[in-house]
């Protein structure tokens, strides 16, 4: 008997045409946030670190974060497609990301996206934005949403996944 079919995908990059997250560091914050994103590509350092440090460089409040996100961030054209494929099959679709929920929730509510959503969290305070790791893996530092946890849990659950996704942090659950 064949294992129903669940899908994962990454959201920066893959459910957007660019990452949304680099988007708002480039225009929010100073250009040290480069250095780095040059770091975590050299593999020096993990995503839940490179993301704490370069989003500690904003100084922007959520609205203003959010306004540039929904002006400038846009959907692949393929995703309502592809979405209504898997209701019309039964086939659950989840977003596993390493962004941020204050943009990827606004966005994929302005986008009328009616999904499950694993990311990390933004904290605004004084200023600055920190971030927490609810969906991090406790033996692991890397990234800050273990998207391999989730794939894991899927399988245990009976279900074959498909997982959608190219940046560093789609390595482990691809």
């Amino acid at each position: 008997m064949d294992r129903r079919l669940a899908v994962l995908s990454d959201f920066d990059g893959t459910i957007t045409t660019t990452d949304v997250a680099e988007d708002l560091l480039a225009r929010f914050a100073p250009p040290t946030w480069e250095d780095i994103e040059r770091l975590h590509r050299a593999r020096m350092i993990g995503t839940r670190e490179t993301m704490a440090r370069q989003f500690a460089l904003v100084h922007a409040g959520r609205g203003e974060l959010v306004d540039y996100a929904a002006r400038t961030a846009k959907m692949d054209p393929a995703v309502p497609a592809f979405l209504r494929f898997c209701r019309g099959r039964g086939i659950p679709f989840e977003i596993v990301s390493e962004g941020l929920d204050f943009y990827l929730h606004a966005l994929i509510k302005s986008w009328d996206l009616d999904v499950p959503v694993r990311t990390n969290r933004a904290v605004f305070e004084d200023g600055r934005v920190r971030i927490e790791y609810p969906f991090a893996d406790p033996s692991c530092t890397l990234c800050g949403t273990c998207k391999l946890d989730r794939v894991f849990e899927l399988r245990v659950a009976g279900y074959r996944v498909v997982y959608v996704g190219d940046g560093d942090s789609d390595l482990c659950p691809a």
